[in-house]
């Protein structure tokens, strides 16, 4: 219970700071993707697939030092019913829930693995249908997309009052596609 309430509480802070902060890079192309790319030199990548979400928040934060290029922090759905977060970024400036690694997946060309977010004093086996229970999300580093860009590290995750399944977490990676 103790990981639980710790993985809520870096969370609900890192989700309030997300989603105080603008990207200073914005340009109002109207597409809060292709204008956070405008402003740094790692590829950002947008979802097709959203599993029904609405955006809440998409833009930077202000968890990167001084120097440090913004990480894109997309927020969609509702932490109160179910919501998943995209993080993406080269490098990160944040962490993420510690979880146990419960699955790997080809995205786009890249070995993504999934983490489970489950109760440590459990003696149930933490598995790819963890994720739906306890939350959880997925790890992968996505190619450069474009000329003179770089890689980037995207964190796809579920931590809400009904999370999605490992197969939807992977359904939206996979529709992941890099902007303009």
């Amino acid at each position: 219970m103790f990981t639980r309430r710790l993985i809520a509480s870096v969370g609900a802070v890192a989700l309030a700071m997300g989603a105080a902060a603008v990207p200073a890079s914005a340009m109002g192309s109207g597409d809060a993707y292709e204008d956070m790319q405008v402003g740094v030199t790692y590829t950002v990548y947008e979802p097709s697939y959203t599993a029904g979400l609405k955006a809440q928040h998409i833009g930077g934060n202000d968890l990167c030092p001084e120097g440090t290029e913004e990480n894109l922090v997309g927020i969609y759905g509702k932490r109160s019913k179910t919501q998943f977060t995209i993080w993406e970024g080269n490098p990160m400036c944040s962490d993420i829930g510690v979880g146990e690694k419960v699955a790997t997946a080809k995205v786009n060309g890249a070995t993504a693995t999934v983490y489970a977010y489950c109760d440590p004093e459990s003696d149930d086996p933490c598995t790819r249908k963890s994720v739906k229970e306890y939350g959880g999300h997925i790890d992968v580093t996505l190619p450069a997309g474009g000329s003179g860009l770089r890689e980037t590290r995207v964190w796809i995750e579920t931590y809400s009052a009904k999370n999605l399944s490992t197969k939807k977490l992977l359904r939206i990676a996979r529709s992941l596609a890099p902007v303009g």
